[in-house]
């Protein structure tokens, strides 16, 4: 039986009953754990521990389900903590995308000045709570969903020693989902990122990384690949998504693993005019909806669980990849996971040893174990760099709430081109998130 102790930092999130019921896929390695919700809003948790409390019994399991709205106490013997917010919530990812947006320079919560004001909001609290891992849980592993995912992994391997894995799901939606669909491999919906089937491999940094290697039933799975991408084109659908997907594997030969992330970098005016008319915006994975509240409802009527039709937070794979890892350690698995963001130390060749980047990794008792990939494909490299200092710059700023640094950060962004535009954006942005940048205030 396991005595782990699960904390969830943002327990008042839409995405708790799709890991409460990963956490029950794996009743037999983690039967016996305490699981405590905590969030600084305490409204919702109740419902939420009960929701645990139902879906445990219905599943025969022995779990214990808690909630608080103090993360000391939530964090006081915690085995794993996972860190799942979005500082300011659903207000604040708005000003990240439209203000950038209505000066003319492309709007996006992790990939342009948003990214470096998200950073600038996110990496404060981040910290705060790994220094509080470090004194009241110091051998913990910490599994991070927090955005911007490599710039909160940088930050916080600077500043604390805390065992911290920071995962993108954009990677676990491939692996799982999308990519069984495209070799017509079933099952379609996978608990696994890699299976003894289909095993693929994506490099680079978070919220740019390409499909290098893949292996269908042990054999070089690009032919196949090859083969299937003729077919797709012609039923191809006129969604901008599959569109550009499609066409940068045509020119690269490549696929890209987060098409929606990279947009801007590529075509970048059309980018900007349908944020400018909202034709692409950022649906909300943060807030509860009333479909989500129904979802909620009829799990506590004792409905089985179900992918919710038709709402992001209810599909499985970011649980199983987030729940997944945590198991991988818990039972000394030595499973293969991709999406992990982590100091590279030679892991793509060509890159810097210090940078931090996202591939695969075996993940058992003592944590990751990056696999090696080599060369990044060099018609990548370029821009890979330029994210790359562009991060860090960012990190800087928000270290020591430099507004110099910050104002560098900002123009060593990819979409920024015009020093008075980034400028005003920066005016805007720092009133816009001045509650949530303490770091400033000195």
């Amino acid at each position: 039986m396991s005595n782990e102790k699960i904390v969830f930092l943002g327990g008042g999130s839409p995405f708790i009953p799709s890991l409460i019921y990963t956490i029950l896929e794996n009743k037999e390695k983690l039967d016996g754990s305490e699981i405590c919700l905590m969030d600084l809003d305490p409204s919702r948790l109740p419902t939420l521990v009960k929701v645990g409390e139902v879906l445990s019994k219905k599943a025969n399991a022995n779990m214990k389900f808690t909630s608080t709205t103090n993360p000391k106490e939530a964090l006081e013997g915690a085995t794993f903590v996972l860190p799942a917010y979005r500082v300011g919530g659903l207000k604040h990812m708005e000003y990240d995308i439209e203000i950038p947006s209505k000066h003319g320079i492309a709007g996006d919560e992790t990939g342009g000045p948003g990214g470096t004001f998200m950073a600038q909001c996110t990496i404060p609290v981040t910290v705060e709570y790994c220094k509080m891992m470090e004194d009241l849980c110091p051998d913990a592993f910490a599994i991070s969903y927090v955005n911007p995912a490599n710039f909160v992994a940088d930050a916080v391997r600077r500043e604390t020693k805390i065992k911290f894995i920071s995962i993108c799901d954009c990677f676990a939606g491939f692996a799982m989902s999308h990519l069984p669909r495209m070799l017509n491999m079933p099952p379609f919906e996978r608990r696994y990122c890699t299976n003894e089937d289909i095993r693929p491999r994506a490099i680079g940094v978070n919220h740019l990384t390409w499909l290098v290697d893949l292996q269908v039933n042990g054999k070089n799975g690009f032919p196949i690949l090859k083969e299937i991408q003729k077919k797709l084109k012609e039923k191809i659908s006129k969604d901008w998504h599959v569109e550009f997907s499609m066409s940068l594997y045509e020119t690269y030969g490549y696929l890209n693993i987060c098409p929606s992330h990279d947009y801007a970098y590529w075509d970048y005016n059309q980018f900007l005019a349908k944020r400018k008319e909202k034709e692409i915006w950022e649906k909300s994975v943060l807030g509860w909806s009333e479909t989500r509240w129904k979802f909620v409802e009829a799990l506590l009527a004792g409905a089985d669980y179900q992918q919710h039709p038709d709402e992001y937070p209810f599909r499985l794979y970011h649980a199983r990849q987030a729940i997944g890892i945590l198991v991988s350690i818990a039972a000394d698995e030595g499973r293969e996971w991709g999406g992990i963001n982590f100091p590279n130390r030679g892991t793509i060749t060509n890159l810097s040893n210090n940078s931090i980047v996202e591939g695969p990794c075996l993940v058992d008792k003592r944590g990751l174990t990056p696999i090696t990939m080599g060369d990044l494909p060099k018609t990548f490299l370029g821009l890979t760099q330029h994210i790359i200092n562009w991060e860090e710059l960012t990190v800087d700023a928000a270290l020591s709430g430099d507004k110099d640094l910050l104002y560098q950060a900002l123009l060593a962004c990819p979409y920024v081109h015009d020093m008075k535009t980034a400028k005003d954006i920066m005016d805007e942005l720092m009133e816009a998130h001045k509650d949530f940048m303490p770091q400033f205030k000195k």
